[in-house]
């Protein structure tokens, strides 16, 4: 179910996406390449984070990080074949070497990686918790949602950039056509024009960019507790609880483009208190099936 409703959200927001385009050029070829490249983006773009990170597959990892990686993975197709018959063994592991934080990442199209600093401080289950959080990303087509809806703000906020200087151009040619430049008044009001019209159009546009932070923050925030009661229901609520407390860094400094895509958390004390209310749960829930 969770597959069926991840593929929806991102044909939903690239049908929005085709109809924007058509509309705009009433052309039903130059919708259909220009949908064609974005959905290619977004299947595929975790790649590019990947390379960008410098992510390395299990597969090329030395003996001892390959047998870690892939015995956790074993452990969780199990898990998550037992929980609800979903097979996961696409799933695709990676390790950014370079990176001493406690940290993971889903990017999509069964890509998951993991920080350096995540392998040498977990131990074999709190690893499998952690990968368990990123499996739920993975399984509702989190990370291609948030590529889809990045694609889309871009488109927008482009075509807000045409339209200002199509008005820019506009304004300049009445001003021209009225010969208004013929004395410093015209030059003045012409000046005043063309920043009072750009202005708003910036306006419009960190209006447009406010609003999809907030969305996006809302909708991370969302799938994050989602991911974590996933990883709570398979058994690694605990273990995850434990890593999130031990990875909260002492700073917090300015995320990346990157980490804001991918990696926008709610506060880690509230992430806890959810997961000990769900132990409990769970706990009350089999002592009373005892």
């Amino acid at each position: 179910m969770s597959r069926l409703l991840g593929i929806l959200k991102v044909a939903l927001v690239m049908a929005l996406d085709f109809l924007a385009i058509y509309s705009l050029f009433e052309d039903l070829t130059i919708a259909s390449i220009a949908v064609g490249v974005l959905t290619l983006y977004v299947l595929f773009g975790g790649y590019f984070a990947l390379l960008k990170e410098g992510a390395v597959s299990s597969k090329k990892l030395p003996t001892y990080q390959r047998n870690r990686l892939e015995t956790a993975k074993a452990q969780l197709v199990a898990d998550v074949k037992s929980a609800s018959g979903t097979n996961i063994s696409g799933m695709k592991l990676y390790l950014v070497p370079g990176n001493d934080e406690m940290n993971a990442t889903a990017y999509g199209f069964n890509c998951v990686s993991i920080t350096r600093g995540t392998l040498d401080n977990a131990d074999p289950i709190t690893l499998n918790a952690v990968l368990a959080h990123e499996i739920s990303h993975i399984l509702s087509f989190d990370a291609e949602f948030n590529r889809a809806v990045f694609c889309s703000i871009t488109l927008l906020i482009a075509a807000i950039s045409i339209m200002s200087f199509a008005a820019m151009v506009a304004i300049f040619l009445i001003f021209l056509i009225l010969s208004c430049f013929r004395s410093w008044l015209g030059v003045i009001a012409f000046r005043g024009t063309t920043k009072a019209v750009g202005g708003i159009f910036s306006m419009l546009q960190r209006g447009i960019i406010m609003i999809y932070r907030s969305l996006l923050s809302l909708a991370s925030r969302h799938a994050e507790y989602r991911s974590d009661k996933y990883s709570c229901e398979l058994g690694y609520g605990l273990q995850l609880s434990h890593f999130l407390a031990l990875a909260e860094p002492a700073n917090q400094r300015q995320m990346t483009l990157t980490e804001a895509m991918y990696r926008s958390h709610p506060p880690t004390e509230k992430r806890i208190a959810r997961l000990e209310k769900q132990l409990i749960a769970q706990s009350t829930t089999n002592f009373v099936n005892r």
